[in-house]
């Protein structure tokens, strides 16, 4: 287990970020009251620990830095399995239908609401992982992966006429979100091989929406490596496929805010 000192003076006046998925756990910290403050890093999960609860456990708990008495703390948990809500649906309403989608789910359905979207995104969450968030950092609020993706962009889109799909790059995994005269109508995620892999289902989704191939565009964000592959497959289709700009806001965070994961980043504008 990898273990992180950091000091951090008045952390009362800091906020505390973490996303976490199946091999690690993400972080950033910052405060208004500094400039150029960001602090980030990643803590590799130890796999031999067992079951994910005691992973992540352990990785806190090796950390002490986490468990300052922060001014505010949020978690992101990257889930495979989720489905989009009408913002009406209570608990009871969004267990029943995330039953029905994954009846065999071996986790817990955490929910969390995309207020500028309109919707709630109810996912899986390892046994035992909300319950320790909550008692271990004071009911802090837990997001899917999706949501600030979602959110800043919809932010960036109200009251557009353009229909626009956004894609978030890794090595092995894309996330996509689809506007229309500025409303979310799609947000998916997929994991992927080769270039040729996400173009397809970047195409295939474009089609199944009936975007515009002269008119629409595609904004790509996230791994430099993977938007260099995959946007020359897609301009062999539609004819604008362009880098999202990077934020303004996010750079007042830290010089280096682009060196930060896109999730945490977008979370922290989303936010504030």
């Amino acid at each position: 287990m990898s273990t992180t000192k950091i000091n951090i003076q008045q952390p009362e006046l800091w906020t505390l970020q973490m996303s976490l998925d199946s091999k690690t756990l993400d972080y950033i910290l910052y405060t208004d009251a500094q400039e150029d403050s960001l602090i980030m890093g990643s803590i590799e999960l130890d796999t031999s620990a067992g079951k994910y609860l005691r992973q992540v456990e352990n990785a806190v708990y090796d950390n002490p830095f986490l468990l300052d008495d922060y001014k505010e703390v949020r978690v992101i948990y990257n889930s495979p399995h989720f489905v989009l809500l009408p913002q009406e649906y209570d608990e009871i309403e969004a267990q029943e239908v995330f039953d029905t989608h994954f009846p065999d789910s071996d986790g817990e359905m955490a929910m969390c609401s995309l207020k500028r979207c309109g919707v709630n995104i109810a996912f899986e969450i390892p046994k035992g992982v909300l319950g320790f968030m909550q008692r271990t950092f004071f009911t802090p609020p837990v997001f899917h992966h999706l949501h600030p993706l979602c959110e800043h962009y919809k932010r960036i889109n109200d009251g557009s006429e353009i229909a626009r799909m956004f894609i978030n790059m890794s090595d092995s995994h894309m996330d996509m979100v689809v506007y229309q005269n500025g409303r979310m109508v799609l947000a998916n995620s997929f994991d992927y091989r080769t270039p040729q892999d996400a173009a397809f289902f970047a195409l295939h989704t474009w089609d199944s929406m009936g975007m515009d191939r002269l008119n629409d565009e595609v904004q790509l964000t996230g791994d430099k490596a993977q938007r260099d592959a995959i946007a020359p497959i897609l301009r062999k289709y539609i004819g604008y496929v362009m880098p999202a700009i990077y934020p303004a806001a996010a750079l007042r965070l830290g010089q280096n805010a682009m060196k930060a994961p896109f999730d945490l980043i977008m979370l922290a504008l989303c936010e504030s």
